[in-house]
């Protein structure tokens, strides 16, 4: 359940920084284009987040697989 809250708060968040950066920014984007565009780019955030998070996992398994020790390491 608390993983759950944290993460409703996260989007939460997440949608009030875009919405405000998009409305004062300096860009004449009004409250309604704004909050839109914050609708929208809320889980495009939260995706591109996780994606990151499992390309570094897949990275970190890629060199777990790869990795040769040096010669001098491998007669220890």
């Amino acid at each position: 359940m608390r993983k759950r809250i944290q993460y409703v708060l996260g989007a939460g968040a997440t949608y009030a920084a875009v919405a405000l950066f998009l409305r004062f920014a300096g860009s004449g984007v009004g409250w309604g284009a704004a909050l839109l565009f914050a609708l929208v780019a809320t889980p495009l955030v939260f995706w591109a987040a996780w994606l990151r998070g499992r390309m570094r996992e897949q990275a970190v398994e890629w060199g777990r697989r790869r990795f040769r020790p040096w010669p001098e390491e491998r007669r220890r």
